[in-house]
């Protein structure tokens, strides 16, 4: 807090000074002026809280300086001094609010009272004045809110605007602003007081639409505005926060905010699919809904079962389509995916446990939905599709019988209690035949078999530092974590824990 004294008697000045303990009243910094046009300088530069200045005083009198520091610094409190107790001057303080008087000769408990009163002034107003912003706040946001969904009439929304201090007689455009935070977990929604926004800051509504998304309604004087609405936000993206901004196009009417709100949205969506870009605007005009031809599932699946190694490749080129083209909603697009990665999940149930990201249904879609653009996702797809078609590969060389078995193995591996009368059931023989034909085409047992494939995948998922040890040994089939260690143990030399030590320096 700051403190000007402003009184052309040097010594009451000094005396002033010296005499109390500013620290005690939370008083950072003192200044002193010896008359009133200084004063009027020095105040409107420092802006101080606290104003204490003697009526009579050269150039511009007390009054006369009261009068134009209210205009300059209305948040200064004034503290008046003087030996002049006239009516006119009481009255003349009075209009000019000033907090109190103290007369001359200066008695020090008095002064300091009077400096108490006027801290306690300030404190009042400042605490009215938060009351105040938090009440226009949660009228701004209700405004927000109730111009997105059209849920009162004109009248009441006139209303609003009112208490809101929102222009109702303008236009108006929509922006719904996404971030991603730097430690990359979660989203953060940019505030619309940034400097970014310059003049539009203090007149732009906002409305939390979600933890990723955030609505601005941003008041235009007149549509070419909409100019300087882009320039602000291609700063805002600029300003190394990762920032996405889809832009509605400019409304005449209150009554037309949720389409320009709806644009805005479908603009910010089309961002997910064009990983590079910070900002679309939207245009009617080449806004035209992307069509995918023919049917993908009998696409997909016919790769999945008759052609898995060019199962990649088409997965690659299905998204660069999706990437490359015209409008298309996310959630269908995230649908696709996801049925997609449970497909082969169900196909080969050790699949994704040798990507080391994912090994449940839900965390599939849990990963896909944490996915910042459609790039990502493309890149998670694919890793399931190279596990996929690398287990594929390894069993193309067998029979039918026997590739029946391995991608049996692999989609159980987890159930502890898998055995050979199981798997020979599956396919209709009976164990001691499969056991003859397993072994002719592997050289190895279908027990061997098991017990090697549950191991690798094991030595998979300890090196990658995703899982806990209790969890992995459930996810791989062993009856418990003691006997995955001492399993483990025994074909490596090394405890799960040491291994990924030794794996992960």
């Amino acid at each position: 807090m700051k403190v000007l004294i402003a009184d052309d008697d040097v010594y009451t000045r000094e005396g002033l000074v010296e005499s109390i303990d500013w620290e005690d009243y939370g008083v950072s910094e003192v200044l002193q002026v010896e008359d009133g046009a200084e004063a009027l300088r020095k105040a409107t530069i420092h802006r101080p809280e606290i104003v204490i200045t003697d009526i009579r005083m050269p150039k511009l009198n007390g009054i006369e300086f009261a009068e134009r520091l209210v205009a300059a610094c209305p948040d200064s409190k004034v503290l008046f001094i003087s030996g002049y107790m006239d009516v006119a001057y009481l009255k003349s303080a009075i209009r000019l609010a000033a907090v109190d008087y103290v007369e001359k000769p200066i008695k020090l408990p008095e002064m300091e009272e009077a400096i108490r009163k006027t801290i306690r002034f300030i404190q009042q107003e400042r605490e009215r004045h938060v009351l105040l912003d938090q009440k226009l706040e949660l009228e701004r946001t209700k405004l927000a809110n109730v111009l997105r969904t059209q849920s009162l009439g004109g009248d009441e929304i006139r209303r609003i605007c009112d208490a809101a201090r929102f222009p109702a007689d303008v236009s108006y455009v929509c922006l719904v602003v996404s971030r991603w935070d730097q430690e990359g977990q979660g989203w953060a929604i940019t505030s619309p007081n940034d400097n970014d926004w310059g003049t539009y800051a203090p007149a732009v509504l906002t409305e939390q639409l979600d933890q990723n998304r955030q609505l601005m309604i941003v008041p235009l004087r007149s549509p070419n505005e909409r100019g300087a609405v882009l320039h602000a936000a291609e700063r805002l993206c600029g300003s190394g926060r990762e920032i996405r901004i889809g832009v509605g196009s400019v409304v005449s009417h209150l009554d037309e905010v949720p389409r320009s709100f709806h644009e805005s949205e479908i603009a910010l969506e089309l961002i997910f699919f064009r990983h590079r870009t910070s900002i679309i605007v939207y245009d009617k005009s080449s806004w035209i809904p992307y069509m995918i031809k023919g049917d993908i599932y009998l696409e997909f699946y016919h790769y999945l079962k008759q052609s898995p190694n060019e199962l990649t490749g088409w997965m690659e080129s299905f998204c660069d389509r999706l990437m490359n083209g015209g409008y298309m909603p996310r959630t269908r697009v995230m649908s696709w995916i996801l049925s997609f990665a449970h497909a082969m999940l169900s196909e080969r149930g050790g699949v994704l446990l040798t990507t080391g990201k994912v090994y449940q249904f839900q965390e599939i879609e849990n990963h896909l939905n944490a996915c910042r653009s459609m790039q990502e996702v493309k890149q998670f797809i694919l890793s399931i599709c190279h596990a996929y078609q690398k287990e594929a590969e390894e069993v193309s060389p067998y029979s039918h019988v026997v590739r029946t078995v391995l991608c049996y193995i692999s989609r159980h591996c987890s159930n502890s209690d898998l055995d050979i009368r199981e798997i020979a059931d599956h396919v209709h023989l009976s164990a001691a035949h499969l056991g003859i034909l397993f072994k002719q085409e592997t050289g190895t047992t279908m027990k061997q078999y098991l017990n090697d494939y549950r191991l690798e995948l094991a030595k998979r998922l300890v090196a990658g530092e995703h899982f806990k040890m209790a969890d992995i040994a459930r996810m791989c089939g062993y009856a418990s974590p003691g006997y995955f260690t001492k399993v483990f143990k025994t074909s490596t030399g090394l405890t799960p824990v040491e291994y990924r030590k030794k794996r992960c320096g």
